[in-house]
């Protein structure tokens, strides 16, 4: 029954996706909807029967042949049900905000016709992040990350302006070459060395060619997580609209480079230290760029996409500490990207409230928002606070387990180099957000429109994020604490 809830939760967006195409108005609204309200319930009604079962790893393979071995299947277990539920739940939540958002009321950016268009790419990348949480091989893992890329690409390019369409085009190839270097030599040691395309063959991997093999998976995700030195694309996707912007930073495309290296470092078993301290390199440089461009920024969401940088870095940073076998590493990681997921989409959602009520990001016009639009003034009090790892959101308790997982690594050099950028990007965008807040919410009027209030349909969603940034934490440890190594680690 698992099997069945699982692949129901990816096949009917994929399938809603290619119909939304050619639909429009009303008939749009209610087929995307229905197909997303149905993969959240399939995901809730999964978590129900396998926590209630037990739990545990389940395995089930779909195409097997001689040459290749498991050519595809689905895992289905504490990780993949955690952020599948994840992406489920919080692509719903963007897309019903989306209705709203993609009509001609929306100040900034209306939208009188094509928004099948900007459905069906949404679906379809819900649907392709769901099956790439489950898939058990790396042809389906790569089926689907190329989907994703598609998506990305037809999301980010939606408005077709000049900028928008090199904005796609950046974000379809930078993740595209990562994949190419990562998933065609994971395939090719497949078939030519393992026999087997599943994830379950990489313990097998000979010692001398594991790291490598490690590493070119490591650039896929780097590249997909905008992760130094490839992290440009993704303050340059913030051409989509804003509904896309949450969904890509909050729950899928940045967050599925993550899982894929925590997929792997799962399975691959024992690393060389020199792979710990690269990660360890790479994630501090990564870490200081966000923190040099948070006070150059006057565009709320590419403020919050130097903040997606930083925060996928803070994942890797508990990757990191995995890559030594400290399962609570692991833990921290996925721990991070579903604190995230929400508080990240309420601040873009909020973002997005802006537009839609003001018709403006620039954050130097906006004030006043305590009086003409308080909840969403409230919203993006929380979202930036949240972002800079303040109790009781959920961030705050995922980098408490990072601290945890330091202590577990000893004294490794280099170890407490990560942690300590971490605590000085929460203090500078803590300095950055606090600064906006009060300007935004408590400072002067920057525009008459401010008196226009917030939508009940954006009003809800917001509402929503922010109880789901307060009690994720709470919801999701227990399964994060049922995370664990499946490769001899």
């Amino acid at each position: 029954m698992v099997g069945a809830l699982a692949a129901l939760t990816f096949m009917i967006p994929l399938l809603a996706g290619l119909v939304l195409f050619k639909l429009d108005g009303r008939r749009a609204d209610t087929l995307m909807m229905g197909s997303l309200l149905t993969a959240m319930v399939s995901q809730l009604v999964l978590d129900y029967v396998y926590l209630t079962s037990g739990g545990g790893l389940v395995h089930i393979v779909y195409l097997e042949t001689r040459s290749f071995g498991e050519a595809y299947g689905i895992i289905i277990d504490p990780m993949s049900v955690l952020i599948g539920s994840v992406v489920a739940v919080a692509g719903f939540i963007f897309m019903f905000y989306g209705v709203e958002y993609m009509s001609e009321r929306n100040v900034g950016h209306p939208v009188r016709k094509g928004k099948g268009l900007f459905y069906a790419w949404m679906t379809l990348f819900e649907g392709a992040t769901l099956g790439f949480i489950y898939s058990s091989t790396f042809l389906g893992l790569l089926i689907f990350f190329e989907l994703m890329g598609l998506a990305c690409w037809g999301v980010v390019s939606y408005y077709n302006t000049g900028e928008a369409r090199r904005a796609g085009f950046k974000a379809f190839i930078i993740p595209n070459v990562g994949a190419m270097v990562g998933f065609y030599t994971a395939i090719g040691v497949g078939i030519t060395q393992l026999h087997d395309l599943s994830l379950f063959s990489l313990s097998r991997v000979s010692p001398d060619v594991k790291p490598w093999l490690f590493l070119a998976l490591l650039i896929a995700g780097y590249t997909k997580s905008a992760q130094f030195p490839t992290y440009s694309w993704i303050p340059d996707a913030m051409e989509a609209p804003t509904p896309a912007s949450a969904f890509l930073h909050g729950a899928a495309m940045v967050e599925m480079g993550v899982y894929l290296v925590a997929r792997v470092i799962q399975f691959i078993g024992p690393l060389p230290l020199w792979i710990f301290y690269l990660m360890a390199v790479m994630v501090s440089l990564t870490l200081l760029i966000p923190m040099l461009n948070y006070p150059l920024q006057n565009d709320a969401k590419r403020l919050l996409a130097y903040s997606t940088v930083a925060e996928a870095g803070i994942m890797f940073v508990g990757l990191t500490f995995a890559s030594l076998g400290l399962r609570i590493g692991l833990q921290a990681a996925m721990f991070q990207l579903t604190a995230h997921a929400f508080v990240k989409g309420l601040g873009f959602l909020t973002a997005g409230s802006f537009t839609y009520s003001l018709g403006t990001l620039d954050l130097r016009r906006i004030g006043g928002l305590q009086e003409g639009m308080p909840v969403s003034g409230f919203s993006w009090a929380v979202a930036l606070l949240g972002l800079a790892g303040l109790p009781p959101m959920g961030i705050a308790f995922s980098k408490a387990e990072l601290l945890a997982a330091v202590g577990e690594a000893g004294l490794h050099p280099l170890a407490w180099l990560p942690m300590l950028l971490v605590l000085a990007d929460s203090v500078v965008f803590l300095w950055v957000g606090t600064k906006w807040i009060g300007r935004n919410i408590f400072g002067r009027r920057g525009s008459p429109a401010v008196s226009a209030g917030t939508h009940p349909v954006i009003a809800a969603s917001l509402v929503t994020l922010v109880v789901l940034t307060l009690i994720s934490a709470y919801l999701a440890y227990p399964l994060v604490k049922m995370i664990g190594f499946y490769g001899g680690v």
